[in-house]
């Protein structure tokens, strides 16, 4: 009989309107802000009608937040006004919060204030002052110190509570004394199991090197990897420092735990790929040391083949001493087809559509096709690669492809074919061989002694070398290096026959400034010698510059000698840029940058303004260069539109 009244009841409740929460004397916060933050808080007095008890329970909640977030003294009073809305009259008393901060001592000084403030509650972009935070700050400018290696390093801090800005900031000022740079000591080692001669020698290495956190870290690290490698992969390391002048010396216990050793070795899960190709890359790990951490580079190699879902090790304990082990494969789909569509300042639109196979005949060998339209003209191309060849770390890489272009200044059609031999040394090093072979048609209205010959083949041998610190290549962060080297012997054939020696080299560095700031430097060059004249170098060998990613005031490829407006290109180049950029919001970061280059002629410097919007796959950039050096019949400045870093 009373099912009826009850779901009314219920209805009636689902449909009453929510209290309304205004603020009356709120000046150190925004409503909006102080809602955000306590959002949670609030729900089950925004969610039902404006009562006197919700209106208390409201203004308790808002007087114990602002107390806890530089308002102290901060008082709350409730009122219900007629509409369902509580009122909240709020009077802020003496503000209290972070002001500016000011180092003296220590050139990192971003660093130092990005440390001491973490502790500070924060909200609505301000910090509130709070004394234990001022300990907690404190303790961590220190922990940066030592990292740097400043083991004896003091901080000082400085501060009136009654002297406050307008909005109750209060100015810090952190007073440091660095105290001697550290130096480390020959690390010892106390162990049960004598260490591999390898390692004491890395560990006498490590004497007189900067005693920073990093370098404690990789010794740490060493030492486990060592053992792990022995088989010892249940060890506890225990690290003990000791101070004393100016060096510190580490001493570490380790207790090595079981050793193991693989018994048995075996793969499930696995139904198109053929085993051997998985079994291969762990040869000789039966009968060896279980080394965990060397599997697991393993199988980081395998994931990144894209044939796989999931790879998972299991071990079993068959006695006190030997592991069976299990590698479970779930295979990813291998074949599909993917689509392309975007724009660029060099290539206009681009349509692309391309098939690919990450499991060619079960072998992990990696087929693609693909075909790609822009307004400058088209592109196939066909390569088959192999990642693991020889079963070692060498990617053999093979291409043949058809390529059309129609550029202001010269259009041509050029068909090849190359292969590329590519290998890995440590986290860090790669060396790229390689070998290609193509013919070129060129069509041009600059004349024959300035255009070089218009129908050859070329024949290139290339080697190239990366030093690649980055921990990604489409969106690199703090504190990346970025480095190459590439030297080509080729011979071009055909109208006139000319060799030449080309050498181009790259260095980069990226890092943050402050909280929402990065920066980035990139210094490149190169000289291309031919056995001849310059002009007997076919144009589409030359280098050119301009664009989007080298001189930003210039066109593409318009920059450096040319002919009635047409580039020629050059020889000889140098480009140097500075990029900082700066959060706006979201992915969205504004741009200033200063461009400086030369090609085969004089200097030239440019600077310029941007929007960037970063993605996962590289920044979309909309920029502006302006010129700082325009000599007559050069453009004053350019728009440009890509994707991905500028170097």
């Amino acid at each position: 009989m009373l099912r009826f009244p009850v779901i009314l009841l219920l209805l009636l409740s689902a449909l009453s309107q929510a209290a309304d929460l205004e603020f009356v004397g709120l000046r150190s916060y925004s409503a909006k802000d102080l809602k955000e933050a306590i959002a949670g808080r609030l729900d089950y007095i925004a969610k039902g009608d404006a009562t006197e008890y919700r209106a208390d329970d409201a203004a308790f909640l808002i007087e114990t937040y602002l107390h806890s977030h530089g308002l102290p003294d901060a008082t709350v009073f409730s009122e219900v006004l007629p509409g369902n809305k509580i009122q909240l009259t709020v009077n802020e008393g003496s503000p209290k919060f972070l002001g500016p901060i000011t180092v003296k001592g220590f050139a990192k000084t971003e660093a130092v204030q990005d440390q001491f403030k973490a502790p500070f509650p924060e909200s609505g972009g301000r910090r509130a002052f709070d004394a234990e935070a001022i300990v907690t700050g404190l303790e961590r400018v220190h922990d940066l110190l030592n990292a740097d290696g400043y083991w004896l390093g003091t901080v000082d801090p400085a501060w009136d509570p009654g002297k406050r800005g307008v909005k109750g900031e209060i100015p810090f000022t952190l007073n440091i004394t660095t105290g001697p740079l550290f130096t480390l000591a020959r690390p010892k080692l106390e162990s049960p199991v004598p260490a591999k001669p390898d390692l004491l020698e890395k560990l006498e290495n490590e004497s007189g090197k900067a005693a920073t956190a990093e370098a404690i870290r990789s010794i740490r690290k060493t030492i486990s990897d060592s053992y792990r490698g022995m088989g010892y992969n249940d060890l506890s390391l225990i690290m003990i420092k000791e101070i004393k002048d100016s060096t510190l010396t580490l001493s570490f216990v380790l207790s090595p735990g079981k050793k193991f050793t693989v018994r048995s070795f075996n793969t499930e899960g696995l139904s198109k790929i053929q085993p051997k190709r998985i079994r291969n890359r762990f040869t000789g790990i039966v009968g060896s040391n279980y080394d965990e951490n060397s599997i697991n580079e393993e199988i980081k190699k395998l994931l990144s083949t894209g044939a796989f879902e999931s790879i998972r090790l299991e071990s079993n304990e068959v006695n006190e001493t030997e592991l069976d082990l299990t590698l479970n494969l779930t295979e990813g789909k291998a074949r599909g087809y993917s689509f392309s569509l975007g724009y660029g300042s060099i290539e206009g639109y681009v349509v692309g559509a391309r098939y690919y196979d990450r499991n060619l005949w079960g072998r992990l060998w990696n087929l693609s096709a693909g075909a790609e339209l822009t307004s400058l003209g088209g592109l196939g191309e066909v390569s088959l690669s192999n990642p693991f060849f020889l079963n070692r770390d060498f990617n053999l890489a093979n291409r043949a492809y058809l390529v059309s272009r129609d550029y202001d200044n010269y259009s041509k059609l050029q068909g090849g074919m190359g292969t590329e031999l590519s290998w890995k040394n440590g986290k860090y090093y790669s060396l790229t061989v390689g070998l290609e072979a193509s013919h070129t048609t060129v069509n041009s209205s600059i004349p024959a002694e300035l255009l070089g010959p218009s129908n050859y083949l070329v024949n290139l041998l290339s080697f190239r070398q990366f030093y690649d610190r980055r921990d990604d290549s489409a969106l690199p962060s703090g504190g990346d290096w970025f480095a190459s080297l590439e030297n080509s012997l080729g011979f071009a054939t055909g109208d006139g026959g000319i060799g030449f020696f080309k050498t181009e080299a790259q260095l980069s560095y990226y890092n943050s400034l402050g909280e929402n700031g990065a920066y980035a430097l990139g210094l490149r060059g190169g000289l291309i010698l031919p056995t001849g004249d310059d002009e007997d170098l076919p144009i589409d060998l030359r280098q050119f510059l301009g664009g989007a990613n080298t001189i930003r005031s210039f066109p593409e490829l318009e920059m450096g000698p040319s002919f009635e407006g047409d580039a020629l290109g050059g020889t000889a180049w140098w480009v140097a840029n500075a990029e900082y950029t700066y959060s706006l919001f979201g992915p969205v970061r504004g741009l200033l940058f200063f461009d400086a280059g030369s090609l085969d002629s004089e200097v030239e410097l440019a600077a310029g303004i941007g929007v960037r919007v970063n993605l996962p796959i590289g920044p979309i950039r909309l920029e502006y260069g302006r010129s700082l050096s325009q000599d007559s019949g050069e453009p004053g400045g350019a728009f440009h539109f890509a994707i991905g870093t500028t170097f």
